[in-house]
């Protein structure tokens, strides 16, 4: 059981960077747009570059690391990697949240809020992290084709789609406010008080 766990949270973290990697590399400048609006870093641009840099270079050695069983050391180095990536993005979310500062996020193309969903985005996938690094040991390498590895791949593929887009799907933008009718009664509510 071990196995399924910590292989489910490896290939969901680096599935996960893949996306982010993808995303970052369709528009490159939306992450420095985002960093230079929180007015937190010095070198927005710079920063941007690295962290976009970091996600494909964790990315792509962790899927390399998969297909060679035994090979713990790289996968354990990429894991270490992902952990402290994830948990600085969740930090720096936190602390922009927390000093009011606005702006989007520079997750992914589509602007997004910096929101509590995207520091909790960040620190889900930390933790996951964390979870697959203390079970290394019992990773399913990706060179073995049985029921076990393609439960891995279908689980870790839709616990990537509901995670990455789970800040998008919960916001809900403020434009969209109900107006309230003269009488002081909600709408769609009857003179009973009853819903309408």
């Amino acid at each position: 059981m071990s196995g399924l766990l910590a292989s489910v949270a490896t290939c969901t973290v680096l599935f996960t960077l893949l996306v982010s990697t993808a995303e970052h590399l369709s528009r490159p400048a939306a992450l420095a747009e985002a960093l230079a609006a929180h007015r937190v870093l010095p070198a927005p641009g710079a920063v941007a570059a690295v962290a976009i840099a970091g996600e494909g270079l964790l990315a792509g050695a962790g899927v390399v690391a998969l297909f060679h069983p035994g090979g713990g050391g790289p996968l354990v180095a990429v894991l270490v990697g992902s952990v402290a990536l994830l948990a600085l993005y969740a930090g720096y979310g936190l602390h922009v949240r927390s000093t009011g500062r606005a702006g989007s996020c520079g997750c992914s193309r589509v602007e997004l809020p910096m929101t509590g969903w995207v520091v909790a985005r960040a620190a889900v996938l930390a933790g996951l992290a964390l979870v697959a690094l203390l079970l290394s040991d019992s990773i399913i390498p990706a060179d073995r084709a049985d029921a076990s590895l393609a439960v891995v791949l279908l689980a870790s593929a839709t616990f990537t789609a509901l995670l990455w887009h789970l800040p998008a799907a919960m916001y809900e933008p403020a434009t969209a406010t109900a107006r309230r009718p003269t009488t002081g009664r909600s709408i769609g509510t009857t003179e009973g008080g009853l819903p309408g």
